[in-house]
């Protein structure tokens, strides 16, 4: 390309539109032409470094543009190249003319919302992609092409679809890394939560997601959007609806494969469609090669969406417990939820968020518990989330009358000889979950029946109702037996460091929980350490016992506590927990195994996950997981030959064990069976019947017949 030097004002040569996406450039005094061609990448390169010595070339391609525009408003339905690599020439090197930036976007959103229906697919795509380019330098607002994308999310083009959604939440996510705008945020939202309402599904989803997304990246996370998002939690589209309850409910990666994929299960479909058409048909190596893509593929999205399930093991109670109204909130839940009308899937997932809700705030429901005794049967589908749906919903603030009923029934249904012992261990696993949570919902002679079942013959049951002992041993030992109490529980009952709970009473203590045991820890190490006799220990105790109140307030308001030392006391806690659900002071070799495995803990969130259900812990989520029969080990093929063989009879051995028992010969009937043929043919018996004439075998089979008329129906007898 020859043109004039990057300092000339005069316009060197127009350029020519002559071939598609090319310019010709004449140069000279007309003395000279150089038929040099060049292509747009090569203009926009030279553009891009000095804009300023372009100006004129940039004009006589933006007419261009304006003139390709027009044609193609006249039939956008047909596809134009030409039209398209204009677009995005301009596109690129529009950011280096201020004049022009402004009017270019302003156009390509004319365009697209004028005929965004009728539009070829690549067209629609190379116009979007113009404006994600034109946006990701700043050319315009984020909010301007918002109501544009909203109304693309109805166009049949998946792969536009997610291009756009991918783009929205990148945007919004970059605007908020270096620095907040509250009023442009507070602007984003408002349009979101519009759409949000929206009457067409794919648009309320998509805003739904974006939502979901934002909050997922940190991005929105503060108490109004989540509020905003609540909502949507009785939008009347389930996808909306359950992808917002997995996130209420703490789930990390559950909730928007629904909203934002046609289908959850692409690659099954994948495979399926391959074997329909292979089924009938030749098969030849490419179809078989073919399948065999589709089902590695599908493997491949298996072992992703397990890997995914298996890193979401932490639940978060972050989204739920920044609810402004969380009361209202679930009496509308329960309200759905109680109309038959919608999956029953879909409405154990709104049940087990509104049993959070009652769990994490302490809200009265008193219909939820009769609501969910319809579905506690041996027989019921997913039973065990149902169970533990109504674990969650237990708290010491809810009245015994609401919750007793309830676990009755369990006791009637679940715990009782005649089930299988997988669903006796279920109850007695829910019922002791239920009774950790909640105060006076079992009398004696109940908690007797529940106890009593630690004799079973299933290893399964033992285990569970020896649980529930231990919790018992804990929570109220006053209702247990005195030979199930335990002599650490017996001897706190007598020191009166135990009170029944009851119902409404709330436990309030002046210091931290706990630090009268690192006090007697710390006492009992410095004397050690100074060389006190180990003899008088156990004289020094009760001194010991009575001191460590008074040291442990003392040392909360002098002392700053550190680290190390909130460790040892949650291990102090937690040893004292286990000491009365065992009965017993803990050996040596238990005490250093269980410290072991407490300082191989790195995180704090591990190690509180073991302090549920001590005293001042917010209870924490139950999954149908942890109430759930311990599964049997399964047997290998040697032993499950070995039992059929043990379960079969052998009736050859049985006899012959006979024979030799039994005194004396042979019996008239094995005597007759061994008897010659020759002889028995040359029998009186034999020469009589045939001998008999017609009426006389006439009569002999009417006589014959009676007595099978008789006898029709007895016992066959084995031959002796």
């Amino acid at each position: 390309l020859f043109v004039g030097p990057p300092h000339s004002t005069e316009p060197v040569c127009p350029w020519l539109p002559c071939r598609p996406a090319m310019a010709v450039a004449v140069a000279g005094d007309g003395a000279e032409v150089q038929d040099k061609i060049m292509s747009l990448p090569q203009l926009q390169s030279l553009m891009k470094k000095d804009p300023e010595a372009y100006e004129v070339e940039f004009d006589q391609q933006w007419k261009h543009f304006a003139s390709m525009m027009e044609i193609f408003k006249l039939k956008p339905q047909k596809p134009n190249s030409n039209f398209g690599e204009q677009v995005m020439f301009l596109a690129h090197v529009a950011p280096s003319f201020p004049g022009k930036n402004d009017a270019l976007p302003s156009l390509i959103i004319g365009v697209l919302d004028e005929h965004y229906e009728v539009m070829h697919s690549s067209m629609r795509q190379t116009l979007v992609h113009a404006l994600i380019l034109l946006r990701n330098r700043n050319q315009f607002p984020c909010i301007r092409t918002l109501p544009l994308y909203f109304k693309l999310f109805n166009a049949s083009d998946k792969g536009l679809r997610t291009q756009i959604f991918a783009h929205i939440v990148k945007d919004i996510s970059q605007m908020n890394v270096k620095g907040t705008n509250q009023k442009s945020n507070k602007d984003l939202r408002d349009l979101f939560f519009a759409r949000l309402k929206d009457n067409e599904a794919e648009v309320s989803r998509r805003a739904c997601a974006v939502f979901i997304s934002l909050y997922r990246k940190n991005i929105w996370r503060d108490a109004h959007v989540v509020n905003l998002m609540s909502a949507g939690l009785v939008h009347p589209d389930l996808k909306i609806s359950a992808a917002l309850a997995h996130l209420f409910l703490g789930n990390k990666t559950k909730g928007l494969e629904g909203i934002l994929e046609d289908s959850d299960n692409e690659a099954d479909e994948e495979v399926q469609d391959v074997v329909q058409d292979i089924v009938g048909a030749k098969k030849t190596a490419r179809r078989e090669k073919r399948l065999k893509r589709a089902k590695r593929a599908a493997q491949k999205a298996v072992s992703r969406n397990k890997s995914r399930a298996d890193k979401s093991t932490h639940i978060s109670f972050v989204a739920i417990d920044l609810l402004h109204d969380p009361q209202t909130l679930a009496e509308r839940l329960l309200h759905r939820i109680s109309k038959s009308g919608e999956p029953f899937h879909f409405r154990l997932l709104l049940l087990h968020l509104t049993c959070r809700l009652v769990s994490r705030h302490t809200l009265l429901l008193p219909n939820l518990y009769p609501y969910m005794l319809k579905y506690l049967l041996p027989a019921q589908k997913d039973v065990t989330q149902v169970l533990a749906c109504l674990v969650e919903a237990c708290h010491m603030q809810v009245p015994p009358d609401d919750i007793r009923p309830v676990v009755l029934h369990v006791m009637k249904t679940f715990v009782n000889e005649v089930v299988a012992a997988e669903v006796i261990e279920v109850g007695l696993n829910g019922i002791r979950e239920v009774c950790a949570r909640s105060v006076n919902i079992l009398n004696e002679e109940e908690l007797a029946d529940l106890a009593g079942f630690r004799k079973f013959k299933n290893k399964g049951v033992q285990m569970a109702a020896k649980g529930l002992i231990n919790t018992y041993r804990e929570v109220d030992p006053q209702l247990l037996h005195r030979s199930l109490r335990g002599r650490e529980a017996t001897m706190a009952i007598s020191r009166g460091d135990i009170q029944a709970p009851e119902y409404g009473m709330t436990l309030v203590s002046d210091t931290i929980d706990g630090l009268d045991l690192l006090v007697a820890k710390k006492m009992k190490k410095r004397s050690a350490d100074d060389g006190e006799a180990a003899d008088g220990e156990e004289d020094a105790k009760a001194d010991k016992d009575q001191t460590s109140e008074f040291n442990g307030k003392q040392m909360m308001s002098e002392q700053v506590l550190s680290s190390d030392d909130f460790k040892r006391l949650r291990k102090l806690r937690l040893q004292k927990s286990v000491e009365l659900q065992l009965g017993r002071k803990r050996k040596a070799v238990e005490i250093s195994d269980s410290s072991d495995s407490e300082d191989e803990e790195d995180s704090d969130e591990e190690g509180s996950d073991g302090e549920r259900g001590l005293p001042g812990r917010m209870p924490g989520a139950m999954s149908g997981a942890e109430l759930r029969a311990a599964p049997k080990k399964a047997k290998t093929k040697a032993q499950r030959l070995a039992q059929v063989h043990g379960g079969r009879t052998d009736y050859t051995e049985k006899l012959l064990e006979k024979r030799k028992a039994r005194k004396g010969g042979k019996t008239n009937n094995e005597t007759k069976r061994n008897k010659p043929l020759i002889m028995t043919m040359d029998s009186f018996k034999v020469r009589k019947k045939k001998a008999q004439t017609a009426r006389e075998k006439t009569n002999t089979m009417k006589k014959h017949i009676k007595t099978l008329q008789k006898t029709a129906n007895h016992q066959k007898i084995r031959r002796k």
